[in-house]
C-alpha cells in the first residue's frame, strides 16, 4: 500500500489526497466518517481533499438517505489525470524555453555582482564545474593550480569535464604538483597545457580562475568544500599570481 501511495503522490497528488483516495478505494462507497478513520487524515482536511479529488475527476459522490457518500471513479481517470499533468508540464517547459534567454541574462547580471558561495560534497563540486561549462566559450582560458585528492567519482567526472572542454573549445593552463603526474594522461588534449610545481612542493588545495570567477577546492575525499567567488578584481589578482607561477615550473 505504501508503494502505491508513493506512486500516486509522484503522479501529482498530495500526501493527504493519496491517503484519502486509497482509503476510499478500500472502502468502496463511504461517508466521511469511515474515510477519516481509514485514511488517518483529520476530518477538517478530508472535506477539502474530497472536494479536490472530485474536481480532478478521481471520485464522485451521491446523496443516500440525506447522507453524502463518495466512491472512486474509473481508475483510468487517474492515468488521464497524469496525462493532463504531463501535457501541462510540457506546455510549461515550452513557455520556459521561449523565455530562457531572458532568464539566462538575468542570471548573468546577478553573477556580475560580487558573491561568495560555499558548496559541500561531490554534488556541490559538480554543480560549480557544470556551471563553468555553461559560461566558458571557445577561446576562453581557465587557469588551474594545485590538485586535491579525489575519489573515483570525482576522477571520472573530470575525465568527462576535459572532454567537454575540448568540445566547447576553451583552453586550460594547469600547474600540478608531482603527485598528480598520473592524472595528465587522463586529461591531456590539444587545448590543455600542463606544468609542474618545483620538486617537493605539494598543493593540497586547487585554485581555478576563469572570467570573473575563482573556484577554491579544498578538503579530502571524505569531505570536500568548493568555494565559488565572483569578483572581477579578485579573479584578476589570482590570474596575475598564476602567470608568475606559470613562468617558474618546468613542463
Amino acid at each position: 500500500m505504501k508503494e502505491i501511495q508513493e506512486l500516486i503522490e509522484k503522479a501529482g497528488l498530495s500526501k493527504g489526497e493519496a491517503k484519502v483516495y486509497l482509503a476510499l478505494l478500500d472502502l468502496g462507497v463511504s461517508s466521511v466518517g469511515p474515510i477519516v478513520s481509514k485514511s488517518e487524515v483529520s476530518a477538517s482536511k478530508v472535506y477539502k481533499i474530497l472536494d479536490k479529488l472530485s474536481k480532478k475527476g478521481l471520485i464522485s459522490s451521491i446523496i443516500k438517505e440525506n447522507i453524502k457518500e463518495f466512491k472512486v471513479e474509473n481508475p483510468h481517470n487517474l492515468l488521464e489525470y497524469l496525462e493532463e499533468k504531463e501535457a501541462e508540464l510540457k506546455n510549461i517547459k515550452e513557455e520556459l524555453n521561449k523565455n530562457f534567454k531572458y532568464i539566462i541574462e538575468k542570471v548573468k547580471l546577478s553573477q556580475n555582482k560580487s558573491s561568495c558561495t560555499v558548496y559541500e560534497g561531490f554534488k556541490g563540486l559538480k554543480s560549480v564545474f557544470d556551471q563553468s561549462l555553461q559560461e566558458l566559450k571557445k577561446g576562453d582560458i581557465m587557469y588551474v593550480s594545485g590538485i586535491t585528492e579525489s575519489t573515483e567519482e570525482i576522477r571520472n567526472y573530470f575525465i568527462h569535464y576535459y572532454k567537454k572542454q575540448l568540445q566547447i573549445g576553451f583552453k586550460i593552463n594547469a600547474i600540478f604538483d608531482e603527485t598528480a603526474i598520473y592524472k595528465i594522461d587522463e586529461r591531456k588534449n590539444r587545448l590543455t597545457e600542463f606544468k609542474f610545481m618545483p620538486p617537493g612542493i605539494i598543493t593540497p588545495a586547487t585554485i581555478i580562475v576563469y572570467q570573473n570567477k575563482v573556484i577554491l577546492e579544498v578538503g579530502n575525499p571524505n569531505y570536500i568544500l568548493t568555494i565559488l567567488i565572483t569578483n572581477k578584481e579578485i579573479a584578476n589578482s589570482f590570474k596575475i599570481n598564476f602567470q608568475l607561477l606559470w613562468k617558474t615550473p618546468k613542463k
